[in-house]
């Protein structure tokens, strides 16, 4: 729907059988709840509506009811929650509207201002447009500052663009002064103490354990619910007796057939005994992904209840900052610790992420495509997540070794 300075879309505008003549706004999200943030959004879709012609009486807005478990049909009544927020979106009408036409007589002018929004941008590491946001003064490291979105606001404030020119840290958490160290020194940091604690921990056989998932909205399992994880590939590399030993690896990826949480369950209580210890990055994660499939198959709860003491997250000491080197600007994510500890990366892999990994077996699970198509993603994806559980090991033996070289 489009006026003279204005264009929107909305799923549905339905006459309003209750007020004739008028209309009723339903806005469709892929979202588990509501959220405030709608608000404004449906407030700018009814305004541009009535500017076209169509006075609008009531507002709806459908979100997915997270508590839906599919079983072998998706039942649009009990799929969807069905919210009436007319009168949250006509109290928000008129600011929304002001707000547009500012906006728009904003972007018509030949020459932006220069502002920084500091009270608007929720992440101003990540801004698109720094040399309008940011003004003059475009940040060099200080907003990857962890944690310090308004200390790193209060030093930009001050001209600080870079963490090395910080010299107040009194205010600062203690991994804020890690980072702050580790830029002025050029050196990263390393808590030996925190790491020998940790290999003094770990019990052969180690089992490195990965799982890739699916969180759609519109579940494709039976028994599952809308923006759960689903587990449907596990990479599982083993050293039995010595870190620097070649491990062994196995994994799973769903066949199409048993479902995968069923045929991971197995396949990790076969590989997996009892004694030893099983190393994640974010274990959280995998574990929740375990204790919600043996909610559903049963049979392996007293498997994983064995096993459930085993688990070490080598996340921990790097999210700690426990190990911090001045590249990760401030991220602890395995995929920026890799190539900074070892050397090696993601980057000759077809898939380079979870997220790209999930759209990429969603869509092999769901759209057509050849046999050869078919296989070449799953082998992109056992490829990607066998990487995961490897590039666990390769951070082992580096700290190790460093360890036992005393550096």
């Amino acid at each position: 729907m489009e006026t003279e300075k204005f264009i929107m879309k909305t799923e549905y505008i339905l006459p309003n059988k209750e007020i004739p003549g008028t209309f009723e706004i339903v806005v469709l999200k892929a979202s588990s709840s509501f959220k405030k943030q709608h608000i404004p959004e449906i407030a700018f879709q009814k305004f541009v509506a009535e500017e076209s012609g169509f006075p609008i009486s009531k507002c709806s807005l459908l979100f997915v009811n997270s508590k839906f478990q599919f079983e072998d049909e998706i039942h649009i009544d009990s799929f969807f929650v069905r919210k009436d927020v007319t009168d949250e979106v006509f109290l928000k009408e008129k600011e929304t509207k002001e707000c547009a036409y500012s906006l728009f007589d904003l972007v018509s002018r030949k020459n932006l201002p220069p502002r920084f929004t500091s009270n608007l941008c929720s992440h101003p590491r990540d801004c698109s447009y720094p040399d309008i946001c940011l003004a003059r003064k475009v940040p060099g490291d200080i907003f990857t500052l962890r944690e310090g979105k308004a200390e790193s606001l209060k030093f930009y404030k001050q001209g600080i663009l870079y963490l090395k020119d910080i010299q107040e840290t009194e205010n600062l958490t203690a991994r804020q002064k890690t980072q702050v160290q580790t830029m002025q020194t050029g050196k990263p940091f390393i808590n030996q103490k925190v790491f020998t604690e940790l290999f003094e921990k770990i019990r052969y056989p180690i089992y490195f354990l990965d799982f890739e998932s699916i969180n759609p909205p519109i579940p494709v399992y039976p028994k599952t619910y809308p923006f759960q994880h689903v587990p449907f590939l596990f990479s599982l590399h083993v050293i039995r007796k010595d870190l620097f030993q070649e491990p062994e690896n196995f994994h799973y990826i769903d066949d199409g057939i048993v479902d995968p949480r069923k045929g991971i369950l197995e396949k990790l209580q076969e590989w997996i005994l009892p004694e030893g210890t099983i190393v994640c990055f974010n274990d959280k994660f995998e574990k929740r992904c375990l204790n919600e499939s043996a909610a559903i198959f049963t049979e392996y709860k007293d498997w994983l209840k064995s096993i459930q003491d085993n688990f070490l997250d080598l996340a921990t000491p790097f999210w700690g900052y426990e190990y911090y080197h001045p590249d990760q600007k401030g991220s602890t994510s395995l995929k920026t610790i890799l190539p900074i500890i070892t050397g090696k990366n993601y980057k000759n892999l077809k898939i380079q992420s979870g997220q790209m990994a999930n759209s990429e077996f969603l869509r092999a699970k769901t759209e057509s495509m050849s046999e050869n198509e078919r296989k070449e993603v799953e082998k992109n994806l056992i490829e990607y997540c066998k990487l995961d559980t490897y590039a666990m090991i390769l951070i082992l033996r580096k700290i190790k070794g460093w360890i036992e070289a005393g550096l």
